[in-house]
């Protein structure tokens, strides 16, 4: 399972390509994302975040996506990160968290700016929901604590996270 999981985020990275700021030559008014998880066949799920990636803003860039129960509720969230020059810049993309409502619906939970990969959900949490680690440019890996509404929306604000990625329990989401 782990290796299948390795590979499918290998192979992801190979798609979407090693820079945030590189062009990006597929510009379909509708690109399909690309999971890193192992629910990327799940064709409800997958319908409902594209529905809320949609409805949260007004076009369907091309992105990255990974679910996994962030609030321990029995439902999948989903960690979006944008990608295209309208949401990546010199200090990183743009990432949306949905809160899973059922397997046919995301609401949006938080938005952040200027994150980059490896985006990894920790073994901790705060308030309920597992903490996140993300790279942010001129900072380094930083971790994102809930803060009773969302997660922080600027991470180069955000701790240094001095723990190990590859800790027990830790799961890396995109990268």
């Amino acid at each position: 399972m782990k290796i299948h999981f390795f590979l499918c985020t290998l192979l992801s990275g190979l798609v979407v390509g090693c820079s945030a700021n590189a062009p990006m030559e597929n510009t379909q008014m509708t690109p399909p994302p690309i999971s890193t998880t192992d629910l990327a066949g799940d064709e409800t799920m997958l319908h409902a975040l594209k529905q809320a990636v949609y409805l949260s803003l007004q076009e369907q860039p091309l992105y990255q996506y990974a679910f996994y129960d962030l609030n321990q509720d029995g439902m999948q969230d989903a960690v979006v990160m944008l990608r295209g020059l309208d949401w990546c810049g010199t200090g990183g993309c743009t990432v949306l968290v949905f809160q899973g409502m059922s397997r046919k619906k995301f609401q949006p939970h938080s938005k952040m700016t200027v994150t980059d990969v490896p985006i990894v959900v920790l073994n901790s949490k705060t308030q309920g929901w597992s903490d996140l680690s993300v790279y942010s440019r001129g900072s380094g890996q930083v971790i994102l604590k809930f803060n009773g509404r969302s997660y922080p929306g600027n991470p180069s604000l955000e701790p240094k996270y001095t723990g190990n990625l590859l800790l027990t329990g830790n799961r890396v989401l995109i990268q």
